[in-house]
């Protein structure tokens, strides 16, 4: 329900827009544009455009005002006089990334107002859902200066603050009763938030409260979950869940209610084809419930997975590297007792696949800290999608065209579609051939506009952790 309610307001505040003229961009943002020309021909390109379509060779596509004019076979499309031409045989287009769990914030850092836009549309994020703020009034100037052309970065749609319970972070919100509820939510929905968060020690009443609350003014709630099963969430209306296997709490015996207790030793003994599972997975569908795939968070609690590589490192402030050095460390030394093991990720994986297969609604986002940063976050949950048995194009589908209809924006962005919003990534390299290809985009367009992903990603290097 809240989906098409999203959709209908995006309708009517979206379809309609053009885009901003380079002259009112800052020199913030115009330092980082390389192609601003009104007409724009991509010829020769190899598209991968959001759908369930299989990958179409050379092809061009037109942009006009920001907006997808016409696209199709390079063969079949004579491109207007004053359209400049990029000629870009051997790269692939996809639409640009839109996450759903893409923070503004880095663990000891509440506003990343620098390092988080520049990454994130580096890396070829262009629409985005903060899920949970740090410090949202920030967070609400950030998304606000970025949309005034202030400075570069996506369009970012600003959650309200944690909401958890009296055992959970301090630094979080915490209300006591169904009233509060009603008091929190009202207030940062009159302050422009998009939407909410209950966080893992969250009461039960007090996630009723938010979830009816929110909904009253048409807004989503989303929940990092463990005092809450799946179940009793998607019964209460939640909308979204975040993070998949890990965090839920429904195999758990004898959970006692409303309590956050360890679930590792439910889900590492547990068949990921069972009965339970399954039940758990036809209760989401059943009620609507998305969920948000975390996978490159996720992946680094497993010392045996791939961890920090060197591109992302060069981007870590010296203490948010010391940190990550230390916690190196750490998991070599409990690599043969951790009981993050491979076929628990492999459960993981599992668990996403099963879920997509009964009909659930997938999307994904990195969940940013320790070494996945923003924009390369995004570009590794995409391989590992893959890495879980999802085709390429079923993959770009979770992390663009899913995100946008889970935000009301299916029919503006996240395919690659006449009429549609000019957000696109121009990647080097074949796509449909080699996932890894997600990590060299050459050209991001925002609403027509073409960033350089390098200039943006030199502007943070050595910066994430401090600003």
């Amino acid at each position: 329900m809240l989906r098409m309610i999203a959709l209908l307001a995006s309708l009517a505040g979206w379809a309609g827009a053009s885009a901003q003229p380079v002259a009112d961009l800052s020199d913030r943002a115009r330092q980082h544009i390389r192609h601003d020309a009104p007409q724009i021909a991509l010829v020769g390109v190899r598209l991968v455009d959001g759908s369930d379509d299989p990958a179409r060779a050379n092809q061009t596509v037109l942009i006009e005002d920001g907006r997808i004019r016409q696209v199709g076979p390079t063969a079949d499309i004579s491109v207007p006089d004053g359209f400049a031409v990029l000629d870009l045989a051997g790269h692939s287009v996809i639409p640009g990334l839109v996450g759903l769990h893409n923070h503004l914030h880095y663990p000891g850092t509440p506003a990343s107002h620098h390092t988080a836009p520049h990454l994130y549309l580096a890396g070829g994020v262009t629409t985005l859902f903060s899920a949970g703020s740090a410090a949202p009034v920030a967070e609400l100037n950030m998304a606000r200066a970025v949309e005034r052309g202030y400075g570069p970065g996506p369009d970012m749609r600003i959650a309200a603050p944690y909401v958890t319970g009296p055992d959970g972070n301090w630094v979080m919100a915490q209300p006591d009763t169904a009233e509060a509820a009603h008091r929190f939510v009202d207030y940062w929905t009159e302050n422009g938030v998009a939407g909410f968060k209950l966080y893992r020690h969250v009461t039960p009443d007090v996630a009723r409260a938010v979830i009816t609350r929110a909904h009253a003014h048409g807004l989503p709630v989303t929940g990092h979950l463990c005092s809450l099963t799946y179940r009793q969430a998607a019964e209460m209306g939640i909308d979204r869940i975040e993070h998949g296997f890990l965090s839920m709490s429904d195999l758990v015996a004898d959970k006692p209610e409303g309590v956050c207790t360890a679930t590792l030793a439910s889900l590492e003994t547990s068949d990921p084809d069972g009965e339970a599972i399954g039940a758990v997975i036809a209760t989401l569908v059943d009620h609507d419930v998305t969920l948000t795939s975390t996978l490159a968070i996720i992946e680094s609690h497993f010392a045996h997975r791939p961890q920090g590589d060197a591109r992302s490192l060069a981007m870590l402030a010296p203490e948010a590297r010391a940190a990550y050095d230390s916690r190196q460390d750490a998991l070599a030394a409990r690599l043969e007792t951790t009981r993050f093991t491979p076929e628990l990720f492999g459960r993981v994986l599992a668990f996403e696949r099963r879920f997509v297969a009964a009909g659930g609604h997938l999307v994904a986002g990195p969940d940013t800290g320790r070494h996945i940063i923003p924009g390369h976050g995004d570009q590794r949950n995409v391989e590992l999608l893959v890495e879980a048995g999802f085709t390429v194009e079923q993959a770009v589908r979770i992390a663009t065209h899913n995100g946008a209809v889970e935000l009301g924006l299916g029919t503006d962005r996240g395919l690659i579609r006449a009429g549609y919003r000019a957000d696109l990534v121009v990647l080097q390299g074949d796509l449909s051939a080699d996932i890894s290809r997600i990590r060299h985009p050459q050209i991001v367009f925002r609403n027509g506009l073409g960033y350089d992903p390098e200039s943006l990603a030199e502007a943070a290097v050595g910066q994430v952790g401090l600003r």
